[in-house]
């Protein structure tokens, strides 16, 4: 008889870069021969992965399985609402861009899983017998919608303590229930807030220009039973004067999304609306938005998932909300990030939660050389390929001695950083630790995976409000081009 003697949470969403850890015995261990245990990994119903382990000192079988998860999980870089599996043309990144009529997109059903461990044994009833297999003698270990996300930032660093392990349902805040509620971002609401009146709403501001792409992610089921009550995202634009220009409802299930409450797929367990001015612009859902953008009326606009799109948020309302208000400034990216001699970019990036986020950043538009490496060899100096009986050996001045078989030239470009608050400081770090980080042109036309440079990040903090926060991130192109004889050329 086999027996799971200790298992992950079935009761909450782990990340796929935790250790989680099975612990299985057997009555069969000891009597037998040539016993390991087995352990099968099942996604979407199906054996993807099978490892076998011999029995540990005290006969249990302890099997890591996180590292068998990771092979099947990967972040959404392409929208799923489109015809066409080119991320360059339907990026995530561009939400009601590639389609206007779909602001909403599912996830690409592998960076947000649910999982089956399956597990057996093998052995032999003598020692010069073949080992039998015994597989699925116990089935229906599920672990709960597991996420392409590394451990949550936590200030146990010292310790290696991750917060899972002390806060085992802090996924539920990150799904959209009520007015508290954060999505998918490491822009956090400060800690530290507390509502003067009960009818205030935490806001989590952050600025962009009228020239960018941006996304939020949101998880639609976290610990069970608990299941996002998002049906919409109520997007409201204002002028200088702080008076409500135009708003409306972006549904999600009319919007290339999926209804919460009937999330039965791995690819509806996150989903993605886009949020930036060229989004907003661009989906047709509210027609009228791309006027008052064009225009340039907008100072601000605000972002709050809805329960119900018969009641617009407000303070009075707040019982409808399914989250907090996200505010975008719009800032005048040519002042605020530089003149003719500048670039605008955004960056966006992995966050730890395995969605994205982003900062406008100003580009030096010149470009530094940062390393030229040459490979070499020694050449014969003569015609030594075609030498025979009829044609003699002749040595040739331009040919010999040490010569060049391929060169990579490395690019490195500098991104400038306006004027960061504390929070904005805080957010940059998530960018050093990210695995995927790509170069966005303006209105997303382009879409450039790169790589971070920099080897360390010293994160500031205000003591004096005098001084500012100002960052320059060094990154390279992370592919290649091709040069002459064969080389390759990186930038």
């Amino acid at each position: 008889m086999m027996t799971v003697k200790q298992q992950p949470s079935t009761s909450y969403v782990h990340g796929a870069f935790e250790q989680l850890m099975y612990v299985i015995t057997s009555d069969n261990q000891a009597t037998n021969y040539k016993f390991r245990y087995i352990a099968d990994l099942y996604v979407g119903g199906i054996m993807v992965s099978r490892v076998k382990v011999y029995p540990n000192g005290a006969g249990a079988g302890v099997i890591r399985v996180d590292k068998l998860i990771q092979d099947w999980m990967a972040v959404t870089k392409a929208d799923q609402g489109t015809t066409t599996n080119e991320v360059y043309d339907t990026s995530i990144h561009k939400l009601g861009l590639n389609t206007a009529a779909e602001s909403w997109s599912s996830n690409n059903g592998e960076n947000y899983r649910k999982v089956e461990m399956k597990f057996g044994e093998e052995y032999a009833t003598s020692a010069t017998t073949n080992p039998t297999e015994y597989i699925d003698e116990l089935t229906g270990y599920y672990i709960s919608c597991i996420m392409s996300a590394g451990l949550r930032r936590t200030n146990t660093w010292d310790m290696g303590i991750p917060d899972y392990l002390s806060d085992v349902s802090w996924i539920n805040q990150y799904i959209p229930t009520a007015y508290t509620q954060q999505v998918f971002s490491d822009r956090q609401i400060n800690p530290n807030f507390t509502s003067t009146t009960a009818s205030e709403i935490e806001v989590v501001h952050q600025d962009v220009t009228l020239k960018e792409v941006r996304t939020l992610g949101l998880g639609m089921e976290g610990v069970p039973p608990q299941n996002s009550s998002a049906l919409s995202a109520w997007v409201g634009l204002y002028n200088s004067s702080d008076v409500l220009l135009d708003s409306g409802f972006i549904t999600a299930s009319t919007s290339g999304g999926i209804a919460p409450g009937s999330v039965s797929t791995d690819a509806g367990r996150l989903q993605y609306i886009g949020v930036g001015p060229d989004n907003l612009k661009a989906q047709n859902t509210i027609a009228t938005f791309a006027a008052f953008f064009i225009a340039g009326s907008v100072a601000y606009y605000e972002v709050i998932f809805m329960k119900t799109t018969a009641a617009p948020p407000s303070n009075a309302n707040k019982a409808f909300a399914a989250s907090c208000v996200y505010q975008y400034t719009v800032v005048n990216s040519d002042c605020t990030y530089g003149d003719t001699d500048y670039n605008f970019v955004t960056l966006a990036w992995q966050n730890s939660f395995g969605c994205w986020d982003y900062q406008a950043f100003s580009l030096v538009h010149q470009r530094t050389t940062g390393s030229i490496e040459r490979k070499t060899f020694d050449q014969v100096a003569g015609n030594w390929d075609n030498a025979d009986a009829n044609q003699d050996f002749n040595f040739r001045g331009d040919q010999g001695g040490t010569r060049i078989s391929k060169v990579n030239a490395t690019q490195e470009m500098v991104a400038n950083s306006d004027i960061f608050s504390q929070d904005e400081v805080d957010l940059l770090e998530t960018l050093y630790l990210s695995p995927n980080v790509f170069l966005l042109g303006a209105n997303g036309s382009t879409v450039t995976p790169i790589v971070i440079t920099d080897t360390s990040f010293i994160q500031k903090k205000n003591v004096n409000e005098r001084s500012p926060f100002i960052y320059q991130v060094k990154f390279k192109y992370a592919k290649e081009r091709p040069t002459t004889k064969g080389g390759t050329y990186k930038g």
